[in-house]
This record gives structure tokens, sequence and C-alpha cells, in this order.
């Protein structure tokens, strides 16, 4: 074997090495961010972009009793330098508002598609109100 292909070879497991490492510490980060989050309610996390090339985003709503979200994280960007940071544009929306078609000035339509996916967990989740007052998701007893 020539010296060239096993340097060239030895390079890419470098990169290779290093691109894992950043993408682990950046999970880990979004991770922790998502536990802090947790203290505030019920979580999901939603997941929009594109599938193979692209930019992707990961919005992650924490919701009070009522469904109303009290806080917000997004994780948006195209290298593993990317950072949750705080998405406050979503703080006193509903999850059925999140849920459905409407608008939230500030985010794009990437964002806005996974603020819906993370209400869309919540609200299949249960314990969402509906209008009647009685607790949608929820099954009760008869009996």
């Amino acid at each position: 074997m020539n010296d060239r292909w096993l340097w060239a070879f030895v390079l890419i497991a470098v990169a290779m090495g290093l691109q894992l490492t950043l993408t682990a510490r950046q999970a880990m980060a979004f991770t922790n961010a998502v536990h802090e989050l947790r203290r505030s309610g019920r979580t999901a996390i939603g997941l929009s972009g594109r599938k193979w090339w692209g930019r992707k985003v990961y919005v992650a709503l924490a919701v009070d009793p009522e469904s109303i979200v009290v806080r917000a994280i997004r994780l948006r960007g195209l290298t593993q330098f990317a950072h949750a940071k705080p998405a406050p544009h979503y703080t006193g929306l509903t999850v059925s508002y999140l849920a459905g078609h409407g608008d939230v000035p500030g985010c794009g339509d990437i964002e806005r598609a996974a603020a819906r996916q993370a209400a869309q967990t919540l609200s299949a989740a249960g314990g969402s109100p509906t209008a009647d007052g009685a607790t949608k998701g929820r099954e009760t007893s008869t009996s």
C-alpha cells in the first residue's frame, strides 16, 4: 500500500472521529437543556427539516397544566457548533394553537413545523383541556 493512501485513510478516520465527538457533545448539551426545561412542565420535542441534506430544527416546548407554553428552546444550525437557545415567541401560546397551522411571528417554516410536531405530541399525550372542561386524551371510569 502506498504511503499516500495510508495518510489519506488516517486523515479521513481522524476527521470522522472529530465529527462524532462534536456531534456527541452537541447531543449531550441539548439533552441537558431539555432536562432543565422539564422542570417547567410537561415537555415534548419536535423535529423538522430535510431528511438527508440541509438544516434540521429541533423545538422543545414545556407546558403548564392548562397546556400553555411556559418555556421553549430551539436547536438549529448546519454544524455541530449549534447550541440550544431560548425561543420566547412560543411562550404564552396554547398547545392547540401550535398544533394547528396558525402563524407564529419570529419563526420560519421549518421551525414552525418542528413546534407543530412538539405540540401535536403534547396533545396526543393527553391532559389538554377541551372547550367543555373535559380532559382530552384521558379515559375516565364510570363504574
